[in-house]
């Protein structure tokens, strides 16, 4: 290959890895030496084998040179099942060299020397070292062992071949001399939260860019290795919002008049609303009415689920005749639902942003920050996670609620299972059970409002065959959100 000017040698290439070239923003450095390490089983392997298909794909040769004592046949046999593997690349394009028995020939420089050939013959613009440890023990010394990562540098630098060397990182010194020679460090590993593993990606070091620093999730599917970056990462801050000048505001009704009459016409449009309250207190149902309203002005809803399925939302459509089956059948309404058990929180979001972007939503019902909590491997992002989604809707000009379970059906105290998060919410809309003259009822109040007058009045609403019916004031009670109202006496 032709020896790289200063100009040429900052360009980056893509990996093809989806999300990878994210964190990296934009991709490896042409000619520069990375070093990926990590346990056994985190899809090291898999990964340089994805890299190598999909430059590969685009015209390019690229080389995968084995230490180890797995036979390429036997690694081909799995990569077989993956959608990015190609027979027709591998052996044409994807070629496989085992230098192991080279290594022990002819030590550190025979190595170099086949690694050398490699990339002048094949004209190779793209290669793999699998198994960097067996060098590192075959080494006479520290030494030797730095000037042969040195010598890889320098054949990457007039070659303008990308080297990417995999270690174990199962190994006796965590900070390594080759760390500091490299242009770049990625570690992949697996953590477990609770019975829950999860594989991570995170860029230790990265020359020439400004990486997405910290853990992202790590999937391996039939498709092969997909890095989901931290939502709270790449999305824009609140400061790159574009602010909203009032005439710009218009509101979204709910479609039930006694609740768009306490909010003087509806919820600001774009704006966030956390409706929270205990289990069985009527959250599902107002979101779902909320969505039908929007329906009926022909704007396109989304409901994301993480406990009711989209066929049990249905079956109670068909009881209450909002007409969502319908508006499903036109395009109007998507329905998701996503276990609540196990997952990435990152994957979640990206589904519902990409509906949100294909479809062009503009009403979405997030049912169940509870269930986005327990996907979360790392419970205390969830809010800084809130924020981000609800700042990109807001940013799309959608507007959503997020339903958000209390643990106490009854008592004087409301905590909130996810702290602070009723701070970053624009609108705060509160259900509860009270307990009066022996028969339990049920009431709604507004406790926040972004920029918009609402009806502070704690009303009584009913769930009716026709949903959500919100009744008058409670004129003759009080303490009624203690959960244990009592009736005011008539004055004399």
């Amino acid at each position: 290959m032709k020896p790289m000017t200063e100009t040429a040698s900052l360009r980056r290439i893509e990996t093809g890895v989806p999300g990878l070239d994210t964190i990296l923003r934009g991709g490896l450095l042409q000619g520069g030496v990375y070093l990926v390490e990590g346990s056994p089983g985190c899809g090291k392997t898999l990964c340089a084998n994805q890299i190598c298909f999909h430059r590969a794909g685009l015209g390019e040769n690229t080389v995968y040179v084995t230490l180890l004592a797995e036979s390429h046949t036997r690694m081909i046999a799995h990569l077989r099942g993956m959608q990015f593997f190609r027979s027709e690349l591998a052996g044409t394009s994807v070629y496989y060299i085992s230098a192991f028995k080279v290594l022990e020939a002819n030590g550190l420089d025979g190595l170099v020397q086949t690694i050398q050939q490699s990339i002048d013959q094949r004209e190779a613009s793209f290669l793999v070292l699998d198994g960097l440890v067996s060098a590192e023990e075959m080494a006479p010394s520290a030494r030797e062992f730095k000037k042969f990562v040195h010598e890889l540098q320098t054949i990457s630098g007039m070659t303008g071949c990308t080297i990417v060397l995999l270690a174990s990182s199962e190994r006796p010194h965590r900070v390594r001399p080759e760390h500091t020679m490299v242009d770049g460090l990625i570690e992949l590993g697996e953590t477990q939260v609770g019975a829950h593993s999860i594989r991570y990606i995170a860029v230790r070091k990265l020359r020439g860019a400004a990486q997405l620093r910290g853990r992202h999730a790590l999937e391996i599917t039939i498709a092969g290795v997909r890095i989901r970056p931290r939502l709270e990462t790449r999305l824009r801050g609140a400061e790159e919002l574009e602010p909203k000048t009032p005439q710009d505001v218009t509101l979204a009704a709910f479609g039930i008049p006694g609740l768009d009459a306490m909010l003087h016409g509806g919820l600001p449009r774009g704006s966030n609303t956390i409706v929270f309250g205990p289990s069985g207190s009527g959250k599902t149902l107002l979101c779902t009415q909320f969505l039908a309203a929007g329906v009926r002005e022909q704007q396109r809803s989304l409901y994301l689920g993480f406990y009711e399925r989209p066929a049990g939302l249905l079956d109670k459509d068909r009881r209450l005749g909002l007409g969502l089956a319908e508006a499903r059948a036109q395009g109007l309404l998507h329905l998701m639902w996503e276990t609540p058990i196990e997952g990435v929180i990152d994957a979640v979001v990206d589904r519902l942003l990409e509906a949100v972007v294909q479809r062009e939503i503009q009403r979405v019902c997030f049912d169940g920050l509870h269930g986005f909590r327990h996907h979360a491997e790392y419970p205390d992002r969830t809010r800084a996670l809130f924020t981000a989604l609800a700042d990109e809707l807001a940013r799309r000009g959608v507007t959503s609620i997020f339903t958000l379970e209390t643990s106490d059906l009854f008592g004087s105290r409301i905590e909130l299972p996810i702290e602070g998060v009723s701070a970053l919410a624009e609108n705060l809309i509160l259900l509860r059970h009270v307990e009066l003259r022996s028969r339990l009822h049920r009431v709604i109040s507004i406790l926040k409002l972004r920029d918009h007058d609402y009806d502070s009045s704690i009303r009584e609403f009913q769930i009716t065959d026709r949903g959500v019916v919100v009744a008058d004031a409670f004129d003759s009670a009080e303490r009624l959100l203690t959960g244990a109202a009592h009736v005011v006496p008539d004055p004399d």
